[in-house]
């Protein structure tokens, strides 16, 4: 038996919608992302699934993403494949704004690929993963899949064959995720979205990922939380997100760096400058927005590998509660 992991991811990261995206982990040790073992090969494709957000995944096994990742991949390779006997643990809830059908898909094609004797390159397998979650999402965008399967903080780079590139971090810095509990559907979540930005508004979206980048890199760590502004999304996703304006005055009027929509949403996330405001932001938020049995809130590192085979010492895939 072989078994696989891919980290969760936030997409957008309020600055760079559809351009950039991070990989995260919980700080305590949990796994945030999916769990893929595969116990073996036989006649036929053979998927069980288990974990805490099951329920969210549909009743027939053969509209789950992994199935639909197999034949694909088989497709890609061109050539028959043995079918597998697969065990999907699900830890990460659907239309959260986690990239979950993005871990999904990005650990079953890592997976593959490595059983397979890796008969694809990266490349491949990553342009594969982003036309798999784009059938899921409406639209083609590799800020999930890219963070997801190589991990950090990745830059999504317009017709370069490279496809992605990793930027630098604030290691100190803690990234508070919190999921209410609801599900909000990222085709309907674009389905609000201009088709049309003005140049004014196109030069002032540029302007300020090149701020946030340029910050990265000059570890000016003001005025990365400073460029940290979604001029495209977030306007139009505000009557979807009612909360999250409230929510985001009362952090940052206690030193929060930056509140902003994970993805599509309904997760929020949270920049903190500190282990002990990470803190203070998962608390409140656990509070005050958290909203039924299906919440979750957790406090993040970035992620720095991303898919990768588990070794029979990593435990610590228990559920994030």
């Amino acid at each position: 038996m072989s078994r696989y992991f891919a980290p969760a991811s936030t997409g957008n990261l309020s600055v760079g919608f559809d351009l950039l995206g991070a990989a995260f982990e919980p700080t305590d040790g949990q796994a945030l992302g999916d769990e893929l073992a595969i116990l073996g090969e036989g006649d036929a494709l053979e998927l069980s699934v288990s974990g805490r957000y099951v329920h969210q995944l549909p009743a027939d096994l053969n509209d789950n993403l992994v199935a639909k990742c197999f034949y694909a991949f088989e497709q890609a390779v061109g050539r028959t494949l043995p079918r597998l006997r697969l065990e999907l643990v699900k830890h990460l809830p659907v239309g959260s704004g986690l990239g979950s059908s993005a871990c999904s898909i990005v650990v079953a094609l890592y997976a593959f690929n490595q059983h397979f004797g890796r008969p694809l390159s990266d490349q491949v397998l990553l342009q594969l993963m982003a036309e798999l979650e784009g059938g899921v999402s409406g639209s083609v965008h590799y800020d999930n899949v890219a963070p997801s399967f190589f991990g950090g903080l990745q830059l999504m780079l317009q017709d370069s064959p490279q496809i992605c590139r990793s930027l630098p971090w604030f290691d100190h810095w803690r990234v508070v995720l919190c999921y209410p509990g609801t599900v909000l559907s990222t085709k309907a979540a674009r389905a609000v979205l201009p088709q049309q930005l003005s140049l004014k508004h196109s030069i002032a979206f540029a302007g300020m990922l090149s701020r946030f980048v340029s910050a990265l890199y000059s570890r000016d760590e003001q005025d990365a939380l400073a460029a940290l502004q979604d001029l495209v999304a977030e306007p139009a996703r505000r009557s979807l997100m009612p909360e999250l304006e409230p929510l985001r005055a009362a952090l940052m009027a206690e030193g929060v760096g930056h509140v902003g929509i994970s993805g599509a949403g309904p997760t929020i996330f949270a920049v903190c400058r500190n282990e002990q405001q990470a803190q203070f932001a998962a608390s409140y938020l656990q509070t005050q927005y958290a909203k039924n049995q299906d919440a979750m809130t957790v406090v993040c590192r970035l992620a720095q590998q991303g898919a990768r085979a588990l070794q029979d010492q990593d435990t610590g895939l228990s559920r994030c509660n």
